[in-house]
């Protein structure tokens, strides 16, 4: 069995609770929601129901915590924002208090990252105002391939945006490629089910 780092671990396991829940979680951190208050109580009975869940595989209760640590989540958590439950219903509201707090969080999130940046040699006018990411031009679908060279092109995006986005998927570049990578994805499969639609 391969050894995984902490953050292998940690984004292992919040890719199958999304895969598991996924109204409630979210790989991408613009894309995340608000989580019921002690939404672990409700994972933990779930798991329960099940000795052999897939889920037990993982520190449930860590992923979690590095999930709500996440600025994109942290940004979610406006006052009035619905907090979800394991089903993607909305249970509560985000109040101010806790908008505060979150957004004091974001801060710091933010200020470490600056830090790091600066750390790392980076010149001090790119930390305290980043230069804005030129967006890559959209790349059309090739209507010409068949459906089986269409999944092969999908294959070879998806080794490309795992490679893009590596490690540090924090970085407004690699977001960006990847999101470009997924959009024509996006398309070549939109392209695929509507030639099935057509026959």
């Amino acid at each position: 069995m391969p050894a995984y780092s902490l953050r292998e671990d940690r984004d292992r396991a919040i890719q199958a609770l999304a895969q598991e829940f996924p109204k409630a979680f979210f790989i991408l951190g613009e894309r995340r929601k608000p989580l019921k208050l002690d939404i672990e109580r409700d994972l933990e009975a779930e798991l329960a129901k099940d000795p052999d869940h897939s889920l037990l595989d993982f520190d449930t209760i860590d992923a979690l915590a590095w999930y709500r640590s996440h600025i994109g989540y942290l940004k979610s958590c406006l006052a009035g924002a619905s907090r979800l439950d394991l089903n993607g219903k909305a249970v509560a509201k985000v109040t101010p208090a806790e908008a505060r707090e979150a957004a004091a969080e974001a801060e710091e999130g933010f200020a470490r990252m600056a830090a790091r940046r600066k750390t790392n040699g980076l010149p001090q006018q790119l930390v305290a105002a980043p230069t804005p990411v030129a967006k890559p031009a959209a790349v059309a679908v090739n209507t010409k391939l068949d459906n089986a060279e269409l999944f092969t092109e999908l294959e070879k995006q998806l080794t490309l945006v795992r490679t893009v986005l590596g490690t540090d998927a924090d970085d407004a570049l690699r977001k960006q490629l990847a999101r470009s990578a997924l959009k024509l994805m996006a398309d070549e499969l939109a392209t695929v089910i509507a030639r099935l639609d057509a026959h």
